[in-house]
């Protein structure tokens, strides 16, 4: 016959048991509370993740189309309209970049404030984006802030060190400027910009050919302006262009 205590230790592990029992119990209830609501926040996950990436499908599909018309007609007002459009419900730093360079490209000295502006917010917005950068150094060139253009370019190019076109700006104003003129860096960037692009753009060799002649190496210097008149692909205006660099460094020679 068990003991009075041994009775009572007895109760106290049945007591124990029907305790875990009912912790197991409502630990499994808890879940098929909870499993309705995993659930659904699972399909809202994949729901909002569906619609991003048709957002993006749609907006690329845009891009493509107002890209394919200002190829074609050089309709820039309305490209900077669908642009407009388009930063005003998805302001990321690419939309941005390209409105900022349509705007340019329409009326470089009418918009280039407002150019910049747009150029300027993209890198706001995302900070580590060459190509915002690569169009500041471009307009800043064009419109002779060298300081500027350099302090732009220098950006680019730590962002993407493959950006020939910032390469072949810096290139020049290092070999033309007065204050920042710099033949050895000038040389390095340029031929930069010419390995690049396989010796294919005419005004990368032309810029290119500048330095060699500055540098006092004027066979180079002619050899290379002869490769860019060979890959022009625009007589009108490149080959024109080309004629007229030549004619200005060897105006006894012809081209």
């Amino acid at each position: 016959m068990n003991s009075p205590s041994t009775k009572i230790a007895d109760l106290e592990r049945d007591l124990e048991r029907i305790l875990d029992n009912q912790r197991r119990l409502g630990k499994r209830i808890l879940w098929l509370l909870f499993l309705p609501f995993l659930i659904t926040a699972a399909v809202v996950w994949m729901f909002h993740n569906l619609s991003v990436r048709l957002a993006d499908v749609e907006i690329g599909t845009k891009l493509v189309t107002i890209e394919r018309y200002v190829g074609t007609d050089r309709n820039y007002p309305w490209a900077i309209s669908q642009y407009k459009q388009l930063a005003n419900s998805d302001g990321r730093a690419s939309i941005l970049t390209r409105l900022g360079m349509l705007y340019y490209l329409h009326d470089p000295q009418g918009n280039e404030t407002i150019a910049l502006e747009k150029l300027r917010e993209a890198t706001r917005a995302e900070p580590a984006n060459w190509e915002a950068y690569r169009n500041l150094t471009y307009i800043y060139f064009f419109s002779g802030r060298e300081k500027q253009a350099i302090e732009a370019g220098k950006k680019a190019l730590a962002l993407n060190e493959n950006d020939a076109n910032t390469y072949n700006n810096l290139a020049w104003i290092h070999a033309t400027s007065e204050e920042f003129g710099d033949l050895s860096l000038a040389q390095t960037y340029a031929e930069k910009a010419v390995a690049l692009t396989e010796e294919r753009q005419s005004n990368f060799l032309d810029t290119l050919a500048e330095v060699y002649f500055r540098q006092g190496e004027r066979e180079r210097a002619r050899v290379t302006l002869r490769k860019a008149k060979a890959v022009a692909d625009d007589p009108k205006g490149a080959i024109h262009k080309i004629q007229a660099h030549f004619k200005k460094l060897f105006p006894n020679e012809a081209l």
